[in-house]
């Protein structure tokens, strides 16, 4: 297991423009801000670099850099709530908010929608009833 924690290998297809995506099985526009299904996907899921503890001590924001837990494969995470939910998640008024939006992680930062993980973690939510609340 790699010991070096200071880039993620994501999947390329991960960070690839996608135009006017759709979600394939229900045929609607996707929306970040309807779903937030990758914010609830649970614990260890929203995996954290070095590079973004450095970026944010950088920033002044040493409250996001000592608030991790551990994630998937050794690495660091955003800690979640009880449901699932990351801590900086919000649903105010149906919208799928994150409240430190400017400053969040780089694997938030590169999420595309559309690509396969969004919508695995769309499928996923639909399943747990989560989707479109």
């Amino acid at each position: 297991m790699p010991t070096d924690k200071t880039s993620l290998p994501l999947d390329p297809e991960l960070a690839r423009e996608h135009e006017a995506p759709v979600d394939p099985d229900t045929g609607e526009p996707l929306d970040c801000t309807r779903c937030g299904a990758c914010c609830e996907a649970g614990p260890g899921n929203i995996p954290l670099t070095e590079d973004d503890l450095v970026l944010w001590r950088r920033a002044g924001r040493q409250d996001l850099a000592e608030r991790v837990d551990e994630g998937h494969f050794g690495m660091m995470a955003f800690p979640t709530t009880h449901e699932g939910a990351c801590i900086y998640f919000t649903r105010p008024e149906g919208r799928s908010i994150c409240s430190i939006y400017t400053d969040r992680a780089s694997t938030c930062r590169e999420f595309q929608a559309g690509s396969w993980q969004c919508l695995e973690f769309r499928r996923d939510a639909r399943k747990k009833g989560r989707l479109g609340r």
